[in-house]
């Protein structure tokens, strides 16, 4: 997702009532106006970010040449900075618009004020409509009315736009100035120019004129700055949504528990970090304690009694999940991930919710070897999940995986290709993806079958939608899993299972896991 803010503007109304900063360094409870867009931005995975500010507000020039230049908060921005002075919004947004036609785009103006976590569901909305094609645009609506000219916004009960008003006649939702659209929304703006129009709701009122579906995504409270009243009454309501927040949640504990070793094969301090991660991101909404799966295997379910409201769990032996289920079943606590599915999906049951929904996956038969694994259980050794060049390979392995005592195997061809792995949040908008054997991590080397990946192209979006596909029917939340990308660029998911290491993308996927939890939390 690409980002753009209009920080153009004079400012004028502020410095006439005393207010020295200009607009976009004002601060909101200590943080600049631009740099809390930016660090949003940055939250919601921007590819980019594009701000325009105008050619003789030095301050503002300076400060984004060195968030430019040095980041912020200690992360690198993807920032393009356009310096130039216009006469309106519509104007600015002209001015940048050939950084947004290749790619659908949230843009903003830098005085919006809202609250993070309804913005982070705006985008995971925002994302969804774009790539399901379910809608050409999704904006920013309220009933909080404070704004001295609002644009009223009349809807369908489908809170589809049919209309922006001057004069509110029976319109309860007023436009928040947040504006998430495709590509296409460009040419509507490039012939608004070209009839000399300005102001960006003649813009918006364009796009209804030219047929663009265009959805609406209510927030509870959208403030904007203008006058230097609107400092305090901003830094109120973020206190208040901070506050109300911390005092829902911080009643409640939250018992994180960490994976047993052996289930973590040669990844133990990997997987403990993501788990640490997470915990950091929620220690301002909870009291957090820690156990890990082998202190609950040696422990009655009493353990959990008490239940804390959270039970973020990494655990996978039978009879921890058995304990957490009948936690969940007993209506007093909220578990991540969900033990009933964990019971239910075992590789064997993965693959067959593939197969019997078109979610591709490694074929049965080939010609180029076999994988045999264990569904029993998760592979805790490299004996567990083993390549057979042949038939005859293949039943003997399979014959040892019986003197083990494993009889419930997955046995799947071997698909030449690229090895990528993915790693997601269930409807989070959350999605990374990398190869292993580019200098990455690998617990036992089997990632060497499939060779030095060649980057074949594939279609990345479409891999998104069927994990997140298998997320849903599966029930595991936090996931992650490997696919084979073939010659021809389609591609064969071949593993799937809760809660990885997010080890090449740690400090992101955190943040989406907590976000995620936030969120579940709240509407249980």
């Amino acid at each position: 997702m690409k980002y753009a803010i209009i920080a153009a503007g004079e400012g004028s109304r502020l410095a006439s009532e005393g207010v020295e900063k200009p607009k976009p360094l004002v601060c909101i409870n200590g943080e600049p106006l631009i740099d809390r867009l930016i660090r949003m931005f940055m939250d919601n995975r921007a590819e980019e970010i594009i701000v325009i500010c105008n050619d003789h507000t030095t301050l503002v020039r300076l400060h984004l040449e060195q968030v430019q230049r040095d980041g912020l908060n200690g992360r690198q921005v993807p920032l393009r900075l356009v310096v130039k002075s216009t006469p309106s919004s519509m104007h600015s947004m002209f001015e940048i618009s050939r950084f947004l036609k290749d790619t659908p785009f949230c843009l903003t103006t830098v005085d919006t004020i809202f609250r993070e976590q309804e913005f982070a569901e705006y985008i995971s909305n925002l994302e969804t409509m774009m790539k399901t094609g379910s809608a050409d645009g999704l904006m920013a609506v309220t009933d909080y009315i404070d704004d001295e000219k609002p644009l009223y916004i009349s809807t369908d009960a489908d809170l589809r736009i049919t209309g922006f008003h001057d004069t509110q006649n029976g319109c309860t939702l007023i436009s928040g100035g947040i504006y998430g659209l495709s590509p296409k929304s460009i040419q509507t703006l490039e012939r608004c120019m070209e009839r000399k129009e300005s102001r960006m709701r003649n813009f918006q009122r364009a796009l209804i004129a030219d047929g663009m579906n265009l959805a609406a995504c209510k927030f509870s409270k959208i403030l904007d700055i203008d006058h230097k009243e609107d400092i305090e009454k901003a830094e109120d309501f973020l206190k208040e949504d901070t506050r109300k927040t911390k005092d829902f949640l911080k009643k409640q504990k939250c018992c994180a528990i960490y994976r047993a070793r052996r289930f973590s094969p040669n990844s133990v301090d990997r997987d403990d970090a993501i788990m640490d991660a997470v915990c950091r991101e929620l220690v301002p909404y909870y009291e957090i304690e820690r156990l890990h799966e082998e202190e609950l295997e040696e422990a009655s379910s009493a353990i959990l009694a008490d239940a804390t409201l959270l039970l973020l769990t990494m655990a996978r032996s039978k009879d921890v999940l058995q304990k957490l289920k009948k936690a969940e079943d007993s209506g007093k606590a909220v578990v991540v991930n969900n033990p009933s599915s964990l019971l239910q999906m075992t590789r064997s049951g993965i693959d067959a919710v593939m197969r019997h929904n078109n979610i591709p996956c490694a074929p049965l038969y080939g010609k180029d070897g076999w994988w045999i694994k264990r569904s029993d259980e998760t592979a805790q050794d490299k004996n567990d999940v083993v390549f057979a060049a042949d038939d005859a390979e293949k039943e003997r392995i399979i014959e040892d995986f019986r003197k083990r005592g494993i009889s419930d195997l997955v046995t799947t061809a071997h698909v030449a290709g690229d090895l990528v792995k993915f790693y997601g949040v269930a409807g989070a908008g959350f999605f990374h993806t990398s190869y292993p054997t580019d200098g990455g991590f690998s617990k036992f080397g089997d990632e060497r079958q499939n060779g030095t990946a060649h980057h074949t192209p594939f279609d990345k979006e479409r891999l998104q939608t069927d994990a997140e596909r298998l997320a849903m029917l599966t029930g595991i939340e936090i996931y992650g899993g490997d696919c084979i990308v073939a010659p021809s660029g389609e591609y064969s998911i071949i593993d799937f299972n809760d809660w990885p290491s997010f080890a090449v993308c740690r400090n992101e996927a955190a943040k989406a896991i907590a976000r995620y939890i936030l969120q579940k939390n709240k509407e249980k």
